[in-house]
């Protein structure tokens, strides 16, 4: 039996390692590193600014406030965004996200200045916009001024018509938008000069980030969090950042897919035609210690005879990663974009955290709520592991019952360790107790973990997501802290450096530790004193532990060991065992003798 204890003991804190690992490697290792490339950034950003001039930054505001009075702009409104197009290269660079906000109280107040603003014109502090642009070898419409030729802002029901006319060309576009946060930009050219014409179609994304800005990005772990695309019959392209900012950049010919700038939550992305050989395009330019990345595609030349128009159209996506919108167009009947979904990063696991999610949506739809999606969920768990939670419980059923049989061993063969294994092993063998039962459902759980760990995290439909009480986000961690009193001193844990996620031990993780500290008191302590007392110590391990995971997770966690301790308790009784809670509970209510 000693040695069942001990492989327990050490499964055990193999586990408790093993979750520590992937918080600190999710979560503590990337703010360290994060921190410590800031550092380093705004040292070299002091030295090469001291020599550069000081860029004129605008605020996004007064831009678009001074050009659509100008009539530099026109107006959008679509039902999921809202903005402006400049008239300057016919750029896509205001848009504003109806229903997504900055922060958990600009939410509840429906603020609409707090909601999110991906897109951003040139010169401000956050600039990213899209170009669609036709190019010749010394010439570009990207900074040129159009002329609207239609009336009134651009809506789902009223395109945007512009056009641009030289002396070899005329350019006719018309801009659309969807409900969602799909342009369509389709380009009628015509050679209206004497000789034929060399063009080329090129759509770029521009994010322009300063050093603080993209350690940000960088930060984002366990997410896409910089080029993103589909190049071709290849998928999941990935330069990040970080990447870009040390030069790497992607030059590749293909046909068809998309290129995209694309955060945890947000996207901008440019797709081509889908039969189009095209080539796929991601870089940076750095100027006065600011980055401006880029991501697009550049469409091979076209040759247009005198008197004869060419068609293209390109669409830019400006909005919120939702995966139903994602899927909407990705199985498109008429323009799927390949593979868009997987503009959310599932990892590598993508069979588990896929369906995870799904469920959980189905869930949140039949109940209305995600709180109790997460609840169905765990339940839903919980059913399809029984069998392997069965096995598991009757197995300790039946060594609690072999107890004094086992210790009747220990005594008889206490001289002779190895005979005593051998007779332990035969009590087991004819008993049909198989002492790794207990093992099995601890695969399913790091599955669990994991893929649920990940959907909260990167998954926008749970981010902003409320729970009951006061956890007003379950992709964020529970705000109150055992070590305040709950809010009741004014200092905030998690601001102390290293150690601070772990401080903030909220009222969830402090009942995911009692609700595992009852798992324990309905099976035996083991037999050594020492492995007892360490063992009494893993339910605190794991509330510090789970204190700065999202409070989905913890949540989901709580009430799996609730639904455990059940079933545990009513399997073991009806086996005859008498568990930890019966000896305390006789012992609590035991009749006094009169």
């Amino acid at each position: 039996m000693e040695q069942n204890d001990q492989r327990n003991l050490m499964l055990a804190l193999v586990l408790c390692f093993g979750l520590f690992m992937v918080y600190n490697f999710l979560v503590l290792d990337p703010q360290q590193r994060a921190q410590q490339a800031a550092r380093q950034q705004a040292q070299q950003n002091a030295i090469t600014q001291s020599s550069a001039p000081t860029p004129t930054v605008r605020l996004r505001e007064e831009v678009v406030a001074g050009e659509l009075a100008t009539g530099a702009r026109v107006a959008l409104d679509a039902p999921a965004i809202e903005g402006s197009i400049s008239l300057l290269g016919a750029r896509i660079d205001d848009v504003q996200l109806k229903g997504f906000y900055e922060t958990i109280d600009d939410k509840e107040a429906k603020n609409p200045s707090g909601e999110i603003k991906l897109m951003a014109p040139e010169g401000t502090e956050r600039a990213f916009y899209a170009t669609v642009a036709w190019t010749t070898p010394t010439t570009s419409t990207d900074s040129v001024v159009w002329t609207q030729t239609s009336t009134g802002p651009l809506t789902t029901t009223n395109p945007l018509t512009l056009s641009y006319v030289t002396p070899l060309v005329k350019i006719d576009r018309e801009i659309t938008v969807d409900q969602d946060y799909l342009f369509t930009v389709r380009d009628t050219v015509t050679n209206t000069g004497s000789e034929p014409v060399t063009l080329t179609q090129k759509a770029v994304l521009r994010q322009r980030l300063t050093s603080d800005l993209i350690n940000t990005q960088v930060q984002e772990q366990g997410a896409h969090r910089g080029a993103l695309g589909v190049y071709g019959a290849e998928k999941n392209q990935m330069v990040n950042y970080h990447d870009l900012n040390q030069g790497k950049a992607v030059a590749r010919n293909v046909t068809g897919g998309w290129n995209a700038l694309t955060t945890k939550y947000w996207m901008g992305a440019v797709i081509p035609e889908q039969a189009e050989e095209v080539q796929m395009l991601a870089g940076n330019e750095k100027l006065n210690g600011d980055t401006t990345f880029t991501a697009g595609f550049s469409l091979m030349p076209y040759v247009i005879a005198p008197g004869a128009s060419i068609t293209k159209s390109a669409r830019v996506f400006a909005g919120a990663k939702r995966v139903n919108v994602l899927e909407r167009y990705e199985h498109d009947q008429n323009a799927p974009i390949p593979s868009f979904t997987d503009a959310v990063d599932w990892s590598f696991m993508f069979f588990v955290t896929k369906p995870f999610f799904w469920l959980l949506k189905t869930f949140e739809g039949w109940f209305g709520a995600f709180a109790l999606a997460i609840i169905a969920l765990t339940v839903v768990v919980k059913t399809v592991f029984f069998p392997l939670q069965f096995n598991m419980y009757k197995s300790m059923s039946k060594m609690r019952l072999m107890q004094p049989e086992l210790k009747s061993i220990q005594e008889r063969f206490k001289a002779d360790p190895q005979r005593m294994r051998q007779e332990q092993a035969k009590l087991m063998q004819r008993e049909k107790v198989n002492p790794l039962a207990g093992c099995l459902p601890l695969i399913p759980t790091m599955f669990v973990f994991y893929a649920l760990f990940h959907v909260l995290n990167v998954t926008i439909e749970m981010r902003h997501a409320p729970f009951v009480g006061w956890i007003r986000d379950m992709s964020a961690a529970d705000p109150t802290s055992i070590f305040n009193l709950f809010g009741l001193i004014p200092w905030e844990p998690r601001s102390v450096p290293l150690i601070g996620g772990l401080l903030g031990i909220g009222v969830w993780p402090i009942l995911y530790g009692l609700t595992m500290f009852g798992l324990q008191s309905l099976s035996a302590p083991p037999a050594d004193k020492m492995q007892a007392s360490i063992m009494k110590w893993i339910p605190l391990v794991f509330t510090v532990l789970f204190a700065g995971f999202a409070a989905g997770l913890v949540i989901y966690y709580v009430w799996s060991n609730l639904i455990s301790m059940i079933q545990q308790y009513i399997i073991m009784r009806r086996t005859g065992v008498e568990t930890e809670v019966d000896k305390w509970i006789a012992k609590r209510f035991k009749k006094k003798p009169a």
